[in-house]
């Protein structure tokens, strides 16, 4: 099996958005060399739409250069949706009719974590980690530390996401979709609304799952049930707050 030290010990960790399309875009051209190996972390709840994008585009070019684009089962993961020491701490963040928002450790537990599970299991315990930020992302860019140092390719090529999807389109690939789970409460009404069906029915249906044990947690700020917000008559809570790859993809 080839490891990340036999390609030069880079991680691709692909995130399934505009950006993570813009780097396979620079793999393909020759612009970026070919990583020794590329993840991405299945949280259970990823849009449908990501992964029928590395399907039907990222993965068959990847292919045709020798690269897979690894999905890390969500059974990588040792907890999902409570933890804590008595198991009622939701791990995803949410809005509470109590006030304000839960905290969020959804990224560790279902990406960050599995990622690293996977990585050790491969023997793979050192290595330049991609990661797909953009210019207009640079805040969320962490000091590099090993064993897994950070290493931003779009930044030091200064695009920022739109930049990112014209070059996708420039290559000829249909324009990538924006990553992020079904269920992710940072959503616009935009997003909420042109949410696959399928997936939106999942939202609902995660919503009340949760509420069981917690019936004062909410994925609107609104405190309302999902299916009963009227996303074109109310006020949007975000502002394009979640981007492609806010969790750590």
């Amino acid at each position: 099996m080839t490891n990340a030290s036999e390609r030069g010990g880079t991680i691709w960790s692909f995130g399934g958005g505009a950006q993570s399309a813009a780097i396979a875009a620079l793999i393909y051209s020759g612009v970026l060399p070919i990583p020794g190996i590329a993840v991405i972390a299945d949280t259970g709840r990823e849009g449908s739409e990501t992964w029928k994008y590395l399907d039907e585009c990222i993965q068959p070019r990847m292919t045709e250069i020798g690269l897979h684009v690894h999905r890390i089962p969500h059974s990588y993961a040792m907890v999902d949706l409570w933890s804590g020491a008595d198991g009622d701490t939701v791990l995803m963040p949410m809005f509470s009719s109590r006030g304000g928002m839960v905290s969020k450790f959804c990224s560790q537990e279902w990406k960050t974590r599995p990622v690293a599970r996977f990585l050790r299991e491969r023997a793979i315990t050192t290595g330049d980690m991609w990661i797909g930020f953009s210019t207009d992302e640079m805040q969320r860019c962490r000091v590099p530390s090993p064993p897994f140092p950070h290493v931003y390719p779009l930044i030091q090529r200064r695009m920022n996401r739109g930049d990112c999807i014209a070059l996708v389109e420039r290559m000829g690939w249909p324009t990538p979709p924006r990553s992020s789970c079904w269920m992710c409460p940072y959503k616009t009404h935009s997003e909420w609304s042109s949410l696959p069906n399928e997936d939106f029915l999942k939202a609902v249906a995660l919503e009340r799952e949760v509420q069981l044990k917690d019936s004062d947690l909410w994925l609107h700020k609104s405190c309302k049930p999902l299916e009963t917000v009227n996303f074109d008559s109310e006020p949007d809570m975000f502002n394009d707050e979640c981007t492609s790859g806010m969790c750590f993809t």
